[in-house]
C-alpha cells in the first residue's frame, strides 16, 4: 500500500472520548502512516453560530488528548496560517508527493460537504473516509472516493461536554463529564475556568 495521510479536523471545543476513539480507528484501520489531528483556527461554520473558545486553549486541549498515541499528531497548521479555516488549504499544504490523503469525518460532517469550501476540488484531491457505527452499512457519499471506518458507539459530543460543563456546581466536574473528558484535558479545563458555570 503507498505511503497514506489521515487529516482529522475540527473545533475540539472540547476534545473528547468520541474524538480520540475515532482517530484511533482510523489509525487503525484506514493503514496511514500519520494522523493528523488539526485543530481549526477559525471555524466559519460554527463562529457565526454560537461563541467558541480560544484557539491556543483548543490547541492545547487537542495536545492533551491526543498526546502519547503513536501514529497520531496534533497539528497547529491552521491556527498558525489565520483566518477563517478551509480544509482544502489544509490538504493543499498537507499534500506530499506520493503520499495519499484520507479525509477523516463523522457523519454529520459528512452531510455537510456540499456547503464546504471549493469541495468539488476537495474532492478530487482526497479519499473521504466517514467514521460511524459498526451497526451501519458501510458509507457512500456521492461524488468521493469513500471508505468506512467502523467504532463501537460512544456517547460523547463537545456540544453536550459544554453543557454539562456549564451546569456544573462550583468547579467541580460531575461524573457523567469526567467520563466524556480525558482526565488532562480535564484539569486544564478546571485549571483556566473554561466552560465556567
Amino acid at each position: 500500500m503507498p505511503p497514506r495521510q489521515g487529516i482529522f479536523g475540527g473545533t475540539f471545543d472540547p476534545p473528547h472520548v468520541g474524538h480520540v476513539a475515532a482517530a484511533i480507528c482510523a489509525r487503525d484501520q484506514l493503514g496511514t502512516d500519520i494522523v493528523h489531528v488539526v485543530v481549526a483556527n477559525n471555524p466559519w461554520q460554527k463562529s457565526a453560530e454560537r461563541s467558541v473558545t480560544s484557539a491556543n486553549h483548543r490547541l492545547a486541549m487537542a495536545q492533551l488528548a491526543f498526546g502519547g498515541l503513536a501514529g497520531i499528531e496534533v497539528s497547529a497548521l491552521e491556527i498558525e496560517r489565520g483566518g477563517p479555516t478551509y480544509t482544502i488549504d489544509t490538504v493543499i499544504a498537507l499534500e506530499r508527493l506520493g503520499i495519499e490523503t484520507v479525509l477523516i469525518v463523522g457523519p454529520a460532517a459528512a452531510s455537510g460537504l456540499p456547503t464546504w469550501h471549493r469541495v468539488s476540488e476537495l474532492s478530487e484531491r482526497v479519499r473521504l473516509a466517514v467514521v460511524q457505527p459498526r451497526s451501519e452499512p458501510p458509507a457512500h457519499v456521492e461524488g468521493w472516493r469513500t471508505e468506512t471506518v467502523f467504532m463501537d458507539p460512544v456517547e460523547a459530543s463537545a456540544t453536550l461536554v459544554r453543557d454539562l460543563l456549564v451546569h456544573r456546581t462550583r468547579s467541580e466536574a460531575t461524573p457523567e463529564v469526567t467520563r466524556l473528558v480525558p482526565p488532562a484535558v480535564m484539569s486544564y479545563i478546571t485549571r483556566h475556568s473554561l466552560y465556567s458555570p
